[in-house]
């Protein structure tokens, strides 16, 4: 089969090559893969960034990515859920299932968590093998496309229960990037009444695309996004806040965004030091929550996810490229060209 594969420990280091099938144990379905993601996680693979790389310690060559949506091609002997034909994606975290946090229903902090495109081969290939019990079928009115922003979704719901966001409130979402504008969509879906998206002038066409959806755009660098929120809160801000940027500066302008009483989901995973002063926590009860990931809870809602997002989430498909060029669909994210790259390996 073709697959795209990270083959030197560098940044770029990458080859689209002729590569083995993958191999299928008793409980594992063999996928083809029929649309896959770009994820910000596959761009710091590509640069061999030391935080994934320390964190993850990938093993060369490695086929990359860990977003997609496919048709079950094979089932091994012991699989009794899933058939042929079914349209499916997948959980790419292969959680252990046996340690205190996999047994608390903590599978997103596992202690042995493999991610399929770091820990083992991913989904930037023809086909992938993996384990029954991490594959969720797909409703027929979910296209490919769109089911390969699956990943991204369950990241988004676990991020709203986690805030315990509820109808009537207003929030606020730092950064504008593909996680951002997910929030974005999610939050008006679960009846927001409005949602602010911040970002830079870089970020405009993002933003553009945040407006499309329904929020109130915010360009930080000549905006005040704090009086925005406050003209429109009576004066008591954002009720929940996302910081999706990744940055000490994003964790910073998040608590100034928030009521007092609010919370504040960080999903940025930023590896910068952020100065936070702790007395604001402490005065205005603010509640900070991290947020990584997602759950099999998660996934059982994300097809009827999908299917009642579907016109505003299909708003961050930007590009639809041939897996051969996947090293460019990484440059289009880099260059904010592209918002959600999705790669088709089944070229005609």
């Amino acid at each position: 089969m073709k697959a795209f594969l990270k083959t030197r420990p560098e940044p770029g280091g990458v080859e689209y090559l002729d590569w083995k099938m993958p191999e299928k144990e008793r409980g594992d379905v063999l996928v083809q893969v029929k649309a896959a993601g770009i994820c910000g996680t596959d761009m710091h693979i590509y640069h061999w960034s030391d935080n994934i790389v320390q964190e993850y310690k990938p093993k060369l060559p490695l086929v990359m990515g860990h977003e997609f949506a496919g048709v079950v091609v094979e089932v091994g002997s012991n699989v009794k859920d899933l058939k042929v034909g079914d349209r499916v994606t997948a959980m790419p975290i292969l959680y252990c299932g046996e340690c205190f946090y996999c047994k608390d229903g903590k599978q997103n902090i596992c202690d042995h968590r493999p991610l399929l495109g770091l820990g083992v081969d991913g989904v930037f290939a023809e086909f992938v093998s993996l384990r029954s019990s991490n594959v969720y079928r797909l409703d027929g009115g979910v296209s490919f496309e769109l089911g390969a922003l699956s990943e991204l979704t369950s990241v988004g719901l676990h991020a709203i229960d986690r805030a315990r966001l509820k109808g009537g409130e207003t929030v606020a979402v730092v950064g504008a990037g593909p996680l951002g504008l997910m929030l974005t969509i999610l939050a008006k879906h679960a009846g927001a009444a409005r949602v602010f998206t911040t970002g830079l002038e870089a970020d405009r066409g993002r933003l553009e695309i945040a407006k499309r959806i329904g929020a109130t755009a915010v360009f930080v660098e000549r905006e005040d996004a704090k009086q925005q929120i406050l003209e429109f809160t009576g004066g008591l801000e954002a009720d929940v806040v996302f910081e999706s940027a990744g940055t000490a500066a994003g964790v910073i302008q998040s608590l100034n965004l928030v009521r007092k009483g609010g919370r504040v989901g960080i999903l940025g995973q930023g590896h910068e030091v952020a100065a936070i002063p702790t007395a604001m926590l402490s005065f205005r009860e603010i509640e900070l929550v991290g947020t990584r990931a997602y759950t099999p809870k998660d996934w059982k809602r994300v097809s009827a996810m999908l299917l009642n997002c579907k016109d505003d989430l299909m708003k961050m498909i930007t590009h639809c490229l041939p897996l051969h060029m996947a090293e460019k669909g990484i440059q289009l994210m880099e260059s904010r060209e592209g918002l959600k790259v999705i790669l088709l390996p089944q070229e005609p």
